[in-house]
This record gives structure tokens, C-alpha cells and sequence, in this order.
């Protein structure tokens, strides 16, 4: 497997625009999408937040950060015989 990448995942437990299942890059990036009356939590608290340690929950939300496996390719890569 090639490097995991880190996936913050926010689990609404009332549907926002018709999901419940939010998949980002950046604790920022949640804040761009949801806004903070929806997640429950401000983005300046939830950078205190060591999501690493555990997940955090609320009234409204649920938050973990999880792994994207990737798998491994040749791109990018020379080939031996192209040296």
C-alpha cells in the first residue's frame, strides 16, 4: 500500500442539503461546506481538538479522523531502461 492519507469525517445526526456523511482533507475544509450552526462547534474550538486522540461528538455532529488507503503506481517513476 502506498502512503495513508488523513480524512476527516463528520457524521451529521440531521441530514444537511440530504447527507449525513461529510469526507475532508482539513478540519478548515469542513467549514467551507457545513456551516458552524450545523456542525455545533466554532473553527477556532475545533482546532483544539486533538482528533488523533479520539473523536469528538456533540449534540449535532460526530467527528473522526480516518486513513484513505491508496494503492501503489508506477507513475511517475522512470523507467530502467529510459535511464
Amino acid at each position: 500500500m502506498k502512503q495513508k492519507f488523513k480524512v476527516v469525517h463528520v457524521e451529521l445526526k440531521k441530514a444537511y442539503q440530504g447527507e449525513k456523511h461529510y469526507y475532508f482533507g482539513s478540519k478548515t475544509a469542513i467549514y467551507e461546506i457545513l456551516p458552524e450552526d450545523v456542525v455545533g462547534i466554532k473553527k477556532e474550538s475545533l482546532w483544539n481538538v486533538d482528533l488523533e486522540a479520539g473523536e469528538y461528538s456533540n449534540r449535532l455532529c460526530t467527528i473522526r479522523l480516518g486513513a484513505l488507503r491508496r494503492k501503489q503506481t508506477e507513475r511517475g517513476k522512470l523507467r530502467k531502461e529510459e535511464l
